[in-house]
């Protein structure tokens, strides 16, 4: 029975505005996420071993967009749990299409429309937001955004393993996998990641069929959490309640990387690679269980009816970043391109500040503390100010 038909006409205000209670631990998860990236952003010397790895592995950096991405799943779940609108949804699209495409020009500082990349991680997020919102005309559930995770899971690694078996050795490689030849011919390679020197782009098909089980895990959790709030405040529990829930559905996410990795790989008689650069589901589904810990720890600590003012205030900064996220990852990433070119024959501002120090060390620890100090302050301002930049 749905619990306004059971309240009295006084009692109906007051339970409306609580079951309408924002999930702040997204926003708390999303903060976490931004200060990683803002300080990774930062850094003046990437290590080998940091850096995006070549091709299978993944190493740290590869883990921010993809969460990132998992994490809008799991906002996307909780702003179409009702109903999905076309209008707002094809304007957001239009936009993320064409700000990718200025975005991909400053960051290359090319004007040569002909070399442009058409795909780059706004595309990406433009045709994952529109697919993720699709995808809630077929379900709203928890479980059924478990069973999509699950079958988008098998797909990909389907695509990846069966193009597998015609390239030397039955594996994939830079010179021989599905993302080469499906991008290069729908792209061209002028308009590819390196002008499509790689053999791969790291935003293609491919690979947004890969950050699509992100995103669908995301969704999944979102969904979850969305239903044992909406149970919470109905029976006035704990968020402790979410425990045990969660934790399944960390143990199921983790169920069918396991499977993919290793049950799914045999019947191709090839190894299904975690890695980053054909975002396989086996590292999509353990990003996922991942994100999924974080949103539970998060949920304890800021998904509460009763939190001390002091405990708001020290989180008031994370809430504020998570709020205005997409500016703060994609405008820190700009940011970061042109202080670290160089101008008129000029060093770059990032070269000249790390000259100042003796220490590299030294240096990083403070340049990272002055991004710091502009980005949480600035995502605080505006979240007091109610402004928040998205499409």
């Amino acid at each position: 029975m749905d619990l306004m038909s059971t309240t009295t006409q006084s009692q109906a205000p007051a339970a409306s505005k609580q079951t309408k209670r924002r999930i702040a631990s997204l926003d708390w998860a999303r903060g976490w996420m931004l200060i990683a990236s803002v300080s990774v952003n930062s850094l003046l010397v990437i290590p080998k071993w940091f850096g995006h790895a070549r091709w299978e592995g993944v190493n740290p950096i590869d883990w921010i967009f993809p969460t990132f991405v998992t994490l809008s799943g799991c906002g996307l779940a909780f702003a179409l749990g009702k109903v999905v609108r076309p209008r707002p949804l094809i304007k957001r699209f239009v936009v993320l299409m064409v700000v990718g495409l200025i975005y991909n020009a400053v960051m290359s500082w090319s004007l040569n429309i002909f070399t442009w990349r058409i795909s780059g991680i706004l595309q990406l997020y433009a045709v994952l937001v529109a697919l993720i919102s699709l995808m809630h005309i077929v379900t709203k559930s928890w479980q059924g955004w478990a069973v999509l995770t699950g079958i988008l899971a098998f797909g990909h690694s389907y695509i990846v393993l069966s193009y597998g078996q015609g390239c030397p050795a039955g594996v994939t490689t830079p010179s021989c996998n599905p993302s080469g030849v499906l991008d290069s011919l729908i792209y061209t390679p002028a308009h590819m990641y390196v002008g499509g020197a790689a053999g791969y782009d790291t935003e293609g098909i491919v690979t947004i069929l890969g950050a699509l089980v992100s995103a669908a895990a995301g969704a999944t959790v979102g969904h979850m959490l969305t239903n044992l709030n909406r149970k919470n405040l109905h029976l006035e529990a704990k968020p402790t309640n979410a425990i045990v829930p969660l934790l399944l559905l960390i143990a199921y996410f983790l169920f069918l990387a396991v499977v993919l990795k290793y049950g799914f790989a045999l019947l191709f008689g090839a190894d299904l690679p975690i890695m980053k650069k054909l975002w396989t589901a086996p590292f999509a589904l353990i990003l996922g269980a991942t994100t999924a810990a974080g949103l539970l720890l998060g949920h304890l600590l800021v998904d509460r009816h009763h939190i001390s003012p002091w405990f708001k205030k020290v989180n008031y900064p994370l809430t504020s970043l998570g709020r205005n996220s997409l500016f703060v990852y994609f405008g820190s990433h700009v940011l970061t391109s042109i202080l670290n070119r160089s101008f008129g024959g000029h060093k770059p501002v990032s070269t000249v500040f790390a000259d100042l120090f003796p220490s590299i060390i030294f240096a990083q620890v403070v340049w990272t503390a002055i991004m710091l100090a502009f980005w949480v302050p600035l995502a605080t301002w505006m979240n007091t100010k109610k402004i928040y930049l998205r499409p």
